[in-house]
């Protein structure tokens, strides 16, 4: 369970950070294409983010071995 813990921190602080570069970005009146670029990257990221908590939070199958 610890380990679950801290990837569960790890993620909680990884959203921090991202959710601090989007409004950062959001208070800009011109955007470049890098900065355009980076923030697909973040939206991606968040998705995965998502996709990886689902894994974590979904109980394990009845059947496994343990």
């Amino acid at each position: 369970m610890p380990l679950i813990s801290e990837q569960l921190n790890n993620l909680r602080n990884e959203i921090t950070v991202l959710k601090n570069q989007n409004v950062s970005f959001l208070e800009q009146k011109d955007h470049s294409a890098i900065d355009k670029s980076e923030a697909e990257s973040r939206a991606r990221r968040l998705g995965q983010i998502k996709q990886e908590l689902s894994k974590l939070l979904t109980k394990p199958d009845s059947s496994a071995w343990w």
